[in-house]
């Protein structure tokens, strides 16, 4: 901590408290006047011979009581200067700061069941998510999982470890729905509100298995509003067996089991409408950077307003507290004591 005062830049956060610097001024003028008028002094020396005056009690006494006003006074002068609010370093910072705005849609759809990697798919976007958000960025980030209906999990935030406090909390019940098909298109058009002004992203985590007639409605979605869209696709392209709870496999009408596989073709065709760059999830930290540059790279430069930059001054206040608890500790011990 630099402690070391200019006082080129000295000066009261609050200077209006220093006005009660009067009170004891107030005070001691009027105690004098009651002290001539109400005196004992006075009456003493009616009685007692002049001589004699030094060496009675009450002087004494008056030392004392002398002693405990000043310092009062000096404890009330610290605690004024205290409450104005002394200061005389400080850092400039901008007013404003610049952040992008990332909305993250994560497929939840029982094809994410599918365990075509090491682990499933869903396993898989998580830790993708987890790699995302770490390290502090220039983003505000959202999350939003979807099926047959999109279901917001966080908006969006610039605290991370909110949205990793809720990330493995997340499953396939969180969504119920008989209809556990993929709608990107809800998807899309929910996160579209949360996303205003420049800088706007969406960030899909998906197999690319949606339902029929949705990549063309979410391809006309994109066309129409302003936001990019990136893709991390999970699964492989040959696929695997969608699980279901009672441990067997999912099939179709036909009772023929179904396959599920990366369907990589709909989801480049969709960062491309989008104005995005597709990955596939691999577990490279390379690919969760490639994402956050380039939507850190939307950001618009700040006008001149913007650019403006404000004083954060440092506050010493506390300095002038703790001289006073120092003055006072010693009167409170003693109180104690007596008591």
């Amino acid at each position: 901590m630099n402690l070391t005062m200019d006082f080129s830049q000295f000066e009261f956060a609050q200077p209006l408290w220093l006005g009660l610097l009067i009170v004891p001024i107030i005070l001691g003028l009027f105690n004098q006047v009651i002290k001539r008028r109400f005196s004992i002094d006075n009456r003493i020396q009616q009685f007692a011979d002049a001589h004699l005056l030094p060496h009675l009690l009450i002087n004494q006494e008056k030392i004392i009581k002398r002693r405990i006003d000043i310092l009062w006074l000096l404890i009330w002068i610290l605690g004024v200067l205290a409450l104005a609010g002394p200061r005389w370093d400080y850092e400039e910072q901008p007013v404003v700061r610049q952040y992008a705005n990332l909305m993250i849609l994560l497929d939840l759809s029982d094809s994410m069941r599918v365990k075509d990697v090491a682990q499933s798919r869903l396993e898989h976007a998580l830790q993708e998510i987890d790699e995302l958000l770490k390290g502090k960025q220039e983003v505000y980030v959202g999350l939003m999982v979807f099926a047959a209906i999109p279901h917001l999990v966080t908006p969006l935030t610039d605290d991370y470890n909110t949205i990793k406090n809720l990330l493995y909390g997340i499953n396939f019940d969180l969504l119920h729905e008989d209809d556990k098909g993929s709608h990107l298109s809800l998807a899309l058009t929910e996160a579209a509100r949360w996303l205003q002004g420049q800088s706007a992203h969406i960030l899909l985590i998906s197999d690319g298995e949606f339902v029929p007639n949705d990549l063309q409605d979410s391809l006309e979605i994109l066309k129409q509003n302003h936001f990019h869209l990136h893709v991390f696709g999970v699964g492989t392209p040959q696929g695997d067996y969608i699980p279901l709870k009672d441990n067997s496999w999912l099939k179709d009408s036909e009772n023929n089991i179904v396959i599920s596989k990366l369907n990589e073709a709909s989801l480049q065709q969709l960062s491309n409408i989008g104005k995005g760059i597709y990955r596939r999830a691999d577990y490279r930290s390379e690919d969760t950077q490639a994402i956050l540059q380039e939507v850190k790279r939307s950001i618009h430069d700040p006008s001149e307003e913007e650019k403006k930059s404000q004083r954060l001054w440092h506050e010493r206040f506390y300095l002038l507290i703790a001289v006073m608890m120092m003055l006072i500790l010693p009167w409170f011990r003693q109180v104690r004591m007596k008591n």
